[in-house]
């Protein structure tokens, strides 16, 4: 089954800003290109991607989630990485440095809203990331740098040092993408379910 659907919140005002302008700034600075292949958008993954059977289930279990809340807040916190490795009989033959990430700190709102959704979507989903199960080693993050970055990764690690990142953001919509595009949007204010025109239409100028 393919898997074309993901679940995010999107980063607004100054935490938007704060990502996409670090994006910017190690792409020209480093000639990387894995995150800046189309115009950023600075977000957290909560769930996916993954295939599903009925879509409409999907929608429902956010909607049932996200009633109990109205906004869902975070802080950047730093910045790390991910390491892909390649095993051959359990021993680590070789690995490579390949995304950096701003580290978010949920709110237990937030924490909390992952974890319920993730529970509901487990059982009618196909979506691989065993992470999706446990509430505590979820990692909360947005991209920085991916792909390309691993024979310059040491480099870019160190201009990392300079900055200190430290601020606060809301969600207030949760986000379903198919193959990168935004189906629907989950309005948490209002508890509206918005289509594609209406999500962009009424995007929050935050």
């Amino acid at each position: 089954m393919e898997r074309p659907f993901l679940i995010e919140v999107r980063l607004m005002g100054e935490t938007k800003h704060i990502a996409r302008k670090l994006v910017y700034d190690i792409y020209h600075k480093f000639h990387v290109r894995g995150s800046v292949l189309h115009r950023p958008v600075p977000h957290v993954s909560l769930f996916g991607p993954f295939g599903c059977k009925s879509l409409r289930e999907v929608i429902h279990c956010i909607g049932e989630v996200g009633s109990k809340y109205s906004e869902l807040r975070y802080s950047l916190d730093g910045f790390d990485y991910f390491e892909s490795k390649k095993k051959f009989l359990f021993i680590t033959t070789s690995s490579r440095k390949n995304v950096i990430f701003l580290k978010i700190k949920p709110s237990e709102e937030l924490k909390e809203f992952r974890y319920e959704l993730a529970k509901k979507l487990l059982k009618i989903t196909d979506t691989v990331d065993f992470d999706h199960d446990s509430k505590d080693k979820f990692e909360f993050h947005t991209t920085l740098a991916m792909k390309d970055i691993d024979r310059k990764f040491e480099n870019i690690w160190e201009y990392l040092k300079n900055y200190e990142i430290k601020s606060t953001g809301v969600c207030y919509r949760i986000t379903l993408l198919k193959t990168g595009k935004i189906m629907y949007e989950y309005e948490l204010a209002t508890k509206r379910l918005l289509n594609r025109s209406q999500a962009i239409k009424r995007r929050v100028r935050r």
